[in-house]
């Protein structure tokens, strides 16, 4: 076989991945234009930090409020999680002990603030039922700059796609992505919350 026919091949093999990663990348799946499921609101607070008066122990937290205005009562699960830039991807409540929700939920001064745990439940229709709650992450590097929140749980919009390596068939859902900079030291940080720079529903 000729070099000019192995470059020939070549070329032809790169541009055709080249085509399926464009083709792979515009068929991934996004959120209906129009609602086609059930769906919550859910009104984020601000994103800050809060350091353990015990240990020093730096910790993300932000509280927000699910309201249902679906048709029929839902039951609440809180799937929240924290990636941050410097690679660090954490879910709610894992790691965090409980004094330190306790702490967060006192210095909030609001007695109807509830915990990951303690939030689980049945969320009733109407703005008279919504819930407050607090979502808690350790710190596992505080050099981020930007983090982002993913929550799910708050839809019953799903997405059927395969995994590009095994074919097995995965379930991806419909959750609010909040994006948040972070500016500033670190004593700036813990006094001012992060700025939130976008909201938008994905599916993930």
């Amino acid at each position: 076989m000729s070099l000019k026919t192995v470059l020939s091949a070549a070329m032809l093999l790169c541009a055709s991945t080249a085509l399926i990663g464009v083709d792979s990348a515009a068929a991934y799946p996004v959120p209906k234009p129009v609602p086609t499921a059930w769906e919550l609101k859910c009104t984020p607070g601000g994103l800050r930090l809060f350091a353990d008066p015990a240990d020093g122990k730096l910790y993300w937290y932000m509280t927000y409020q699910v309201q249902n205005s679906s048709g029929r009562d839902q039951i609440w699960v809180p799937d929240v999680t924290l990636f941050s830039d410097t690679g660090v991807i954490s879910k709610a409540g894992v790691g965090v002990p409980g004094r330190v929700s306790e702490s967060i939920r006192a210095l909030q001064g609001n007695p109807l603030l509830e915990t990951q745990d303690e939030i689980i439940g049945d969320l009733r229709q109407g703005e008279e039922y919504a819930r407050d709650g607090l979502a808690v992450w350790p710190v596992q590097n505080d050099r981020a700059n930007e983090v982002s929140i993913f929550v799910a749980g708050l839809s019953g919009e799903t997405a059927r796609e395969f995994h590009p390596v095994t074919g097995e068939a995965i379930i991806l859902r419909k959750s609010l992505h909040l994006k948040f900079m972070v500016d500033g030291d670190l004593e700036g940080r813990l006094a001012m919350p992060a700025t939130l720079m976008a909201s938008e529903w994905v599916i993930r």
